[in-house]
């Protein structure tokens, strides 16, 4: 198992160590790696006229498809950082909140221990009953829900900044769901073949699993959970509340 963090709180410990002048383009770089890695959609040596098959026969296993997910996110992120009034700030979260996936990622690739909220991700990602959109959304629950609670109060103590809801911070916050929403869809059409996109329209299936997992109420929440834990922290009831993210990523894996 190693000496690596056995716990969210050892696990924020480890990101607080995280460099000052990293930023997003080490990130994106770091995602396009994993893409080489797991052979994933964006996986830049893998033959453009096999795509249509592959995604079929020989589709990523499910951390890729959550990879492919959070990889067009921080590059949509990166791309309009002239959108933000505080583009530093922007991009300092973008890249601790980054640390705590890439963290996980690296647990589960060397058999260390894995938070709850995202083990049902790790542990799953082979199971091919369980549709690509599955696992993106499993992982996005794990990092919004779980993870940018722990980014947020990390780049407020760095930044000297409050968690104030009227504040320039918490403006750029909310445009984020503006990205994050647009390459939703995006990467919808990409994880979902033609099969799974005609399913889903006669069955909606897949409409009743988003539908439940909101990205601006989660991230809301996440701001919330993070002023009340940055003023007094309860390790009690973070941790409940990282088994409670958990369950939710295996509900969202059974849909």
């Amino acid at each position: 198992m190693g000496d690596g963090p056995t716990s969210m709180m050892a696990v924020a410990e480890r990101v607080r160590g995280l460099e000052r002048d990293r930023r997003m383009d080490a990130v994106v770089a770091r995602l396009l790696e994993i893409e080489r890695e797991k052979d994933g959609y964006r996986n830049p040596d893998r033959r453009p006229g096999v795509r249509r098959l592959r995604q079929v026969a020989t589709r990523p296993d499910g951390v890729a498809c959550f990879n492919y997910l959070y990889l067009r996110v921080t590059e949509e992120i990166r791309a309009n950082a002239h959108q933000f009034q505080s583009p530093a700030g922007v991009q300092r979260l973008a890249v601790v909140f980054a640390e705590f996936y890439l963290t996980a990622y690296g647990a589960a690739s060397a058999g260390a221990w894995v938070s709850k909220a995202w083990a049902p991700l790790f542990e799953k990602r082979d199971d091919r009953h369980i549709v690509p959109l599955q696992f993106a959304l499993a992982g996005m629950n794990a990092h919004i829900n779980n993870d940018l609670a722990w980014a947020l109060m990390q780049t407020w103590d760095e930044l000297d900044a409050e968690p104030r809801i009227d504040s320039p911070d918490y403006a750029d916050f909310t445009r984020v769901n503006q990205i994050l929403e647009r390459v939703q869809g995006e990467v919808r059409v990409t994880l979902q073949s033609g099969l799974l996109r005609w399913l889903d329209r006669a069955l909606g299936t897949f409409d009743d699993v988003i539908a439940n997992v909101s990205v601006g109420k989660a991230r809301a929440e996440a701001w919330s959970r993070a002023g009340r834990w940055h003023r007094r922290f309860d390790p009690e009831a973070a941790a409940a509340h990282e088994r409670s993210v958990g369950y939710q990523s295996h509900l969202i894996l059974a849909a």
